[in-house]
């Protein structure tokens, strides 16, 4: 299988990008297996800290693994990541990619850190991914911080110094989903950093709540991970609580088959628009 790092180049050319799913239950890797196999098209699977708790990255390894064998391009992440020992820990045992978040830090001790942390990881894990961020992307309805959006010098200081692979830009883009007022991302901003980026791949969070022509201006500018986490989530309760209503007795797959079905509908729509030429 084509290493992350190579895929990412080839989409960066051809101006795509790689949706990037977190798994918040094995039902929902179920489905992101099914929309690969359908679609023949690769994507990334990724745990926030939470979700590792819940699932646990070896498990994830071993599911995607069989993937991969049986030749499905899927590819492991772990977003968020706060704890060096547990994102090392992932790289070890074969995860292509983690994100180490310091946005929690001052600017200047995120930017220490992250150095460390992606010279080190280089050092042991040459063919490693690392993404890195500074500044806090915000929840759906949160207070806007005076620096929730990326400044371009600081992003290009951030990276040179760093040596990081990935940048997760904050231009607008919030995790959550707000029906009655949907994300609006600023391009001129995401042009700005791109200028100044370069073929740095840039990484885009809280993909879920942005409409498509947004998401494809991003992408014609370089945005070549995209991440999808609520609207699975919200199409897998959704799914879920009208099963619920039709009494199937005590077996649960009866339940849950028809959810998965749903989500794989979301994902496939998903593959299917960030592969768009654009």
């Amino acid at each position: 299988m084509i290493t992350l790092k190579n895929l990412l180049s080839e989409y960066q050319q051809k101006h795509q990008a790689l949706p990037a799913f977190n798994i918040d239950s094995f039902e929902i890797y179920q489905a992101v297996e099914m929309a690969v196999s359908e679609l023949s098209l690769p994507c990334i699977v990724q745990l926030s800290s939470s979700e590792d708790k819940f699932i646990q990255a070896e498990r994830l390894l071993m599911l995607v693994k069989k993937a991969n064998q049986e030749g499905l391009p899927i590819y492991l992440n772990i977003d968020h990541g706060h704890d060096v020992r547990r994102l090392e820990h992932c790289l070890k045992i074969g995860f292509d990619m983690v994100h180490f978040d310091g946005s929690q830090m001052d600017y200047d001790t995120n930017l220490a850190a992250t150095k460390y942390f992606v010279s080190h990881m280089k050092e042991k894990y040459p063919d490693s991914m690392i993404e890195a961020e500074f500044n806090h992307i915000n929840l759906v309805g949160a207070t806007p911080s005076p620096d929730s959006f990326t400044s371009p010098i600081e992003a290009q200081h951030f990276m040179t110094e760093t040596g990081a692979d990935l940048f997760a830009l904050s231009i607008g883009n919030l995790h959550g989903i707000n029906n009655d007022l949907p994300e609006h991302l600023n391009i001129s901003l995401l042009s700005e950093i791109k200028e100044k980026l370069g073929n740095t791949f840039l990484t885009l969070h809280g993909g879920s709540g942005v409409p498509l022509d947004q998401i494809q201006s991003a992408i014609s500018l370089g945005v070549v991970k995209i991440n999808i986490n609520t609207s699975l989530r919200l199409k897998f309760i959704e799914s879920l609580r009208h099963q619920m209503t039709l009494g199937h007795g005590e077996k649960i797959y009866e339940y849950l088959t028809p959810v998965v079905d749903g989500v794989k509908e979301v994902i496939k729509q998903n593959l299917i628009s960030f592969n768009q030429h654009v």
